[in-house]
C-alpha cells in the first residue's frame, strides 16, 4: 500500500474516506445513531483533507467522482449544510475533473449510472432524516462550525406547498419523528401509523391516540391491519416484523430477514403475512412465524410487497427499478420494467387485473398483469413514493417527496392535489368507503382528508391499451 506521504497515497486515502463516510452516513440514517456526533466526525475527517490543498490530484474521474459529487445534492437541509459544504470543498481539492465527461453509452457512463443508482438506494433514509421535524435538529447544534451561505437559499429548496384547508380534516400529532406509513382499519373507524421514532400507533378518526406499539429497536417503516381488524403488523429497520393486538401488546415476531424489513402485508384471508427487505428478498410467513416461501429475483432491496385480492399472487417493488409478480410458492410470473430508478411502492387493483407502481423517477404507472405498461401518471415534482387504488378501483392516489398527495383517474388525469404536509409525504391510503384519504409525512404527522365530491363521481373506464 502506498504511504500517505505520497500524492497518490493521499488521493487514495481521500477516496476511501469519502466512500466510508458516505456509507456511514447512509447506514446511520437507516438504523439511527447520535446525529451530531456523526456530523462532527464527518466534518473532522474532511478538515485535514480540505486543508491539504494538494496541487496535483490526478485521481481518475468516473464513478468515484460522480458518486461523491452527486452526494452533495442530498444535503439540502440546513442540518447538513456544514458537512455538505466542507465535503464539497474536499471534493473540489482532491477530485478535480481531469477528463471530459463520460460519453453516453460508454463503459464509464454505465459505471456512473450504476453508482448513482447505488446512491439512490441510500437516498431514502437520507431523505427521511433530512425531512425530520425541525426540533430534532437542536441538540448540540452550536458545537458545529458555522456553515457557509448556500449558493441556493434553503427556503427555495425545502419550501412546502401551500396548505389545503378545504380538504384537510384531522391532523394526527404524537410521533416524535417522521411518520412513514399509514393504514385504515377495515371498518374505517381507526388509523394505524408507523414512525422512525421506533413506534406504531393506533388512532381514532378524531386524532385521539388509542394505543402505542413499542418493541422495535429502530425505525418502523410499515404498518398494516389484518382483514378482521383485530391485529396490526409492523415492519422495522431492526430486521423484524411484529404482530400486535389493538391494545399494543406484541403477539408474534418474524425474524429471518438479514437486514431491515421495509414493508408488510396481510393475505386477504388473514392467515399469512408477506414482508419485503433490503436483503433483496420478500418472504411469506404463517402466524406461528414459520417461513413458507422466499421470493428471490430482485437485484437489490425490495421496498414494497402486496397480495392480490384473491390471495394467490404477490407483487413486489425494488431498488433495481422493477416490479415483479410471483406465485405464492415463489415462482416468478412477470417483470414490470419502465421506471428508470427505484420502484418504491406496488399495489393491486381491487379486481386483481392491474398493478400500480410508484417510482423515484417521479411517476406512477399502471400495468396489466402481463407486464404491459398502460398509463403513466406524471405530475409530481419529485419522487413518487406510494400508490394506492380506491376501493372501487376507479381512482389512484399517490404521495411524493414534493410534499403532496394526488388523486388521478385511469387516464392519468389529475383530479385533485392535497397539500398541507410541510415535507415529504411517504404514504397514502383510501378509507374503505372511498370518501377519505390518509397520508403520512416526514413532518411527523399523519393527516386525514376529505375527497371532493367531484372526485367521487363516475370516472374514466379502465384502459386496455397504453395511453399515448
Amino acid at each position: 500500500m502506498r504511504g500517505l506521504g505520497s500524492p497518490r497515497g493521499r488521493q487514495r486515502a481521500a477516496q476511501v474516506a469519502i466512500f466510508l463516510s458516505l456509507w456511514l452516513l447512509g447506514g446511520w440514517l437507516l438504523y439511527g445513531r447520535d446525529t451530531f456526533g456523526l456530523l462532527r466526525d464527518l466534518s473532522a475527517v474532511a478538515l485535514p483533507l480540505e486543508q491539504s490543498q494538494v496541487a496535483q490530484s490526478p485521481l481518475e474521474t468516473g464513478s468515484s467522482l460522480q458518486f461523491a459529487a452527486y452526494s452533495t445534492s442530498l444535503t439540502t437541509d440546513a442540518l447538513f449544510n456544514t458537512v455538505g459544504d466542507r465535503w464539497q470543498r474536499v471534493i473540489q481539492v482532491w477530485l478535480p475533473p481531469r477528463r471530459p465527461p463520460a460519453v453516453p453509452g460508454s463503459r464509464a457512463a454505465s459505471r456512473i449510472k450504476g453508482d448513482r443508482l447505488m446512491l439512490a438506494d441510500l437516498a431514502r433514509p437520507v431523505a427521511a432524516f433530512a425531512a425530520a421535524p425541525p426540533q430534532l435538529a437542536q441538540p448540540n447544534l452550536p458545537s458545529l462550525p458555522a456553515p457557509a451561505p448556500p449558493s441556493v437559499p434553503i427556503a427555495t429548496l425545502t419550501k412546502p406547498p401551500a396548505p389545503d384547508p378545504e380538504h384537510q380534516v384531522v391532523v394526527l400529532v404524537g410521533h416524535k419523528r417522521a411518520v412513514w406509513s399509514v393504514a385504515f382499519s377495515p371498518d374505517g373507524q381507526q388509523i394505524a401509523t408507523s414512525s422512525t421514532d421506533g413506534t406504531a400507533r393506533l388512532w381514532d378518526l378524531s386524532g385521539r391516540s388509542l394505543a402505542e406499539m413499542v418493541g422495535h429497536e429502530r425505525a418502523v417503516w410499515s404498518v398494516a391491519f389484518s382483514p378482521d381488524g383485530q391485529q396490526i403488523a409492523t415492519a422495522g429497520a431492526d430486521g423484524t416484523a411484529r404482530l400486535w393486538n389493538l391494545d399494543g401488546e406484541a403477539i408474534a415476531e418474524f425474524a429471518n430477514h438479514d437486514r431491515a424489513i421495509w414493508d408488510v402485508a396481510f393475505s386477504p384471508d388473514g392467515q399469512q403475512i408477506a414482508t419485503s427487505s433490503t436483503d433483496g428478498t420478500a418472504r411469506l410467513w404463517d402466524f406461528s412465524g414459520h417461513e413458507l416461501a422466499v421470493f428471490r429475483g430482485h437485484e437489490r432491496a425490495v421496498w414494497s410487497v402486496a397480495f392480490s385480492p384473491d390471495g394467490q399472487q404477490i407483487a413486489t417493488a425494488g431498488a433495481d427499478g422493477t416490479a415483479r409478480l410471483w406465485s405464492l410458492s415463489g415462482r416468478p410470473l412477470a417483470v414490470f420494467r419502465g421506471h428508470d430508478r427505484s420502484v418504491w411502492s406496488v399495489a393491486f387493483s381491487p379486481d386483481g387485473q392491474h398493478l400500480a407502481t410508484a417510482g423515484a423517477d417521479g411517476t406512477a404507472r399502471l400495468w396489466s398483469l402481463t407486464g404491459q405498461p398502460l398509463v403513466v401518471l406524471a405530475g409530481h415534482g419529485r419522487a413518487a413514493w406510494d400508490v394506492a387504488f380506491s376501493p372501487d378501483g376507479q381512482q389512484i392516489a399517490t404521495s411524493s417527496t414534493d410534499g403532496t398527495a394526488r388523486l388521478w383517474d385511469w387516464r392519468g388525469t389529475l383530479l385533485e392535489t392535497f397539500a398541507g404536509h410541510e415535507r415529504a409525504v411517504w404514504s397514502v391510503t383510501f378509507s374503505p368507503d372511498g370518501k377519505l384519504l390518509a397520508t403520512a409525512g416526514a413532518d411527523g404527522t399523519a393527516r386525514i382528508w376529505n375527497l371532493p365530491a367531484s372526485a367521487q363521481g363516475p370516472q374514466a373506464a379502465e384502459p386496455s391499451q397504453p395511453n399515448p
